[in-house]
């Protein structure tokens, strides 16, 4: 392991623009292989040739590269390594199921005004993020969708079902801020033939790498045409961009489906990932880890980020299992993609798969990004609302009043008022979830939790106060929001689509529950106090209301004319507060309240006058989250 991350890389070789440079008098093509002393080009008419002009390549220092005169547009490579064709790691576009690398003018891939049109203007701390898989969204046919299950299957406007707006109306109706796309590179388990989307057994999440910059080609009509997978990712990137959401991408620089025989290991054996002994250390827990700490690999980490951005107007990035990925890289890939755009999103998974040969002082862990304004997911967070993701233990929202401390930290953007282990700087730096796309969804999770009883909804309702209401960066899966099932499935990475589409008839049976969701995003954005960028703000600006209730967890947000009082309970029946409390903590005598929010959604409340003297009381349904505007009759002291 020394030999190789102590490895000599010239100035030239991390400088060296790799993969398919392509112009129409020229292409040029360069690849690093330092180990080999010759290497051969094939160049293939067609993707489905299987016949080559082999061209030998000229090595300088440890790249090979070849500039072929002429216009090669529409031609297809691989490099050629004793017995074994490899395609090259930074291609940009290939043949179907990946089999050679494709050369094209990226520019012919750009739809009508697509140059045109920038980012999301959204600071972080606004974001509000909406997790999705691309086949998953749209596949049903109760979607509506003329293009179900592909790219261009969210560029389709005025699709319902039974009059309720589905897929891309549906998330503009709905208010989230970005979309938080499951992998849309190249991964390699899907066989992307039209004639076998959907079959049952033909389905993957897609955490299992190939191709990093190349879009995945099963979303896409013409997957056997390298230019139409692009052109309809950006068709899809630039419909969402035009109701107002932004992208995120999730990316998977830990691991590669493939170890031995992926093209990183046969172009440079061994170097791009880390070793244990005599075999591949093994911290994805899936065969391999990716060594970003080495520099031609922090290269290609980097390079392939701001690629995305540049080419694609990607507006974020989510980071799998980011702990393995190396925290000097992390923080040169935040400060590089920032300056491009200041308002880059920018998270991850603060885990391993398994034991890692990273040093722990080198992985990104909980709590460990320092003034580093990104985020990490906050499993503490999830766990105090829902229980453990795929048993019987229970959280809050369950009934369980035992988490109620962890909720209320929670609640504060996990920010210390104190002095707390887990705490972090900003809640910036929190992405608060009950679920994401792995292990038991919410609604399966309630129903091993408690049982399929009738709170399950009154459950939901309050999870969503939970965190929509919470400082930091609130993150839920697609479906959520009208109880979703995956039927009881905890790991439906490739299980078939009648466990993972969408079934938009939940909207239906759930539209209480989706106009609630779509309330609390929508009083979210109009509250500012309840996304508050800092720590200092924090603690500066809201305060924790003891009620005497062990059910009951309440703050006070202070805006700039007044203030929001917030309480959650997760007791099943009605609870009593008392106004003296309130009163008390924010020393007036007398203030002006009305009810905004509650376990029906929004509220049009009349003004009611709130007395000390008075001993009066307000009343918190079971299950629910309560929402009062508060107009104290005397100033902050």
């Amino acid at each position: 392991m020394d030999a190789l991350a102590n490895r000599t890389v010239t100035d030239r070789e991390l400088r060296a623009q790799l993969g398919m440079s392509y112009q129409k008098s020229r292409t040029r093509i360069q690849v690093w292989a330092p180990d080999f002393s010759t290497l051969f080009l094939n160049l293939y008419p067609t993707a489905t040739d299987p016949s080559c002009e082999k061209f030998p390549m000229k090595k300088e220092g440890g790249i090979f590269q070849i500039t072929l005169e002429g216009d090669y547009r529409g031609y297809f490579y691989t490099f050629q390594i004793g017995d074994r064709e490899v395609t090259d790691p930074y291609s940009v576009a290939t043949s179907l199921n990946s089999k050679r690398s494709a050369i094209l003018d990226l520019g012919e891939t750009d739809p009508p005004g697509f140059r045109d049109s920038s980012f999301l203007s959204l600071p972080p701390s606004k974001a509000i993020l909406y997790e999705l898989h691309i086949g998953d969204f749209t596949f049903s046919s109760s979607s509506g969708c003329r293009h179900g299950g592909k790219f261009l299957g969210l560029t389709e406007e005025g699709t319902h079902f039974n009059q309720l707006a589905t897929g891309l109306d549906h998330l503009k109706e709905l208010g989230a801020t970005h979309v938080h796309l499951m992998p849309i590179n190249d991964f390699e388990t899907v066989d992307e033939d039209v004639q076998r989307f959907g079959a049952n057994d033909n389905y993957n999440w897609g955490y299992d790498p190939e191709l990093y910059n190349v879009p995945e080609g099963s979303y896409s009509t013409k997957p056997y045409d390298p230019k139409n997978r692009i052109r309809e990712l950006k068709q899809m990137i630039q419909a969402l961009h035009r109701k107002g959401i932004g992208v995120i991408m999730d990316c998977v620089y830990n691991h590669t489906f493939k170890t031995k025989d992926s093209n990183f290991n046969l172009l440079v054996p061994s170097y791009y990932y880390r070793q244990q002994g005599e075999g591949f250390s093994n911290g994805s827990g899936v065969g391999n880890e990716i060594a970003s700490e080495r520099p031609m690999v922090r290269k290609f980490i980097m390079e392939s980020l701001l690629f995305w951005q540049r080419e694609y107007h990607i507006d974020g990035f989510r980071f799998d299992l980011m702990a393995l990925t190396d925290r000097e890289t992390i923080e040169m890939a935040l400060r590089r993609l920032r300056e491009k755009n200041p308002n880059t999103i920018f998270y991850g998974e603060p885990w391993a798969g398994a034991v890692s040969s990273l040093p722990k002082e080198q992985q990104v862990r909980w709590s460990s990004q320092g003034r580093l304004n990104f985020g990490l997911f906050n499993d503490h967070f999830r766990d105090a609302i829902r229980g453990d993701n795929d048993g019987c233990i229970r959280g809050f929202i369950q009934g369980e009043c035992g988490k109620k401390e962890d909720v209320a930290f929670g609640l504060v953007g996990s920010v210390s008022f104190g002095e707390r282990a887990s705490s972090i700087p900003n809640p910036v730096n929190s992405i608060n979830y009950f679920n994401a796309h792995d292990n038991l969804i919410l609604e399966d999770k309630l129903t091993r939790s408690v049982g399929d009883i009738e709170q399950k909804e009154d459950m939901t309702r309050l999870a969503f106060g939970l965190l929509l209401t919470a400082e930091g960066i609130p993150f839920f899966h697609a479906g959520n929001e009208f109880r979703r099932s995956k039927h009881m499935d905890p790991n439906s990475y490739h299980s078939p689509y009648y466990i993972n589409a969408i079934n938009w008839a939940d909207k239906e049976r759930e539209l209480g529950l989706f106009r609630y969701v779509k309330d609390l995003i929508s009083l979210r954005k109009e509250h500012p106090v309840l996304s508050l960028a800092r720590g200092e703000e924090v603690r500066k600006r809201v305060q924790r209301v003891e009620t005497g209730s062990p059910n009951l967890v309440a703050f006070l947000y202070r805006e700039r004319e007044g203030f929001l009082f917030i309480i959650h309970s997760n007791a099943t029946g009605e609870n009593m507060v008392e106004w003296v409390k309130v009163l008390q903590k924010l020393q007036v005598l007398h203030l002006r309240a009305r009810r905004i929010f509650d376990q029906r959604g929004r509220r049009e409340e009349a003004w009611e006058q709130i007395s000390q003297a008075e001993q009066e009381t307000l009343r918190v349904g079971g299950l629910s989250t309560v929402i009062y505007e508060l107009e104290p009759r005397s100033p902050w002291r």
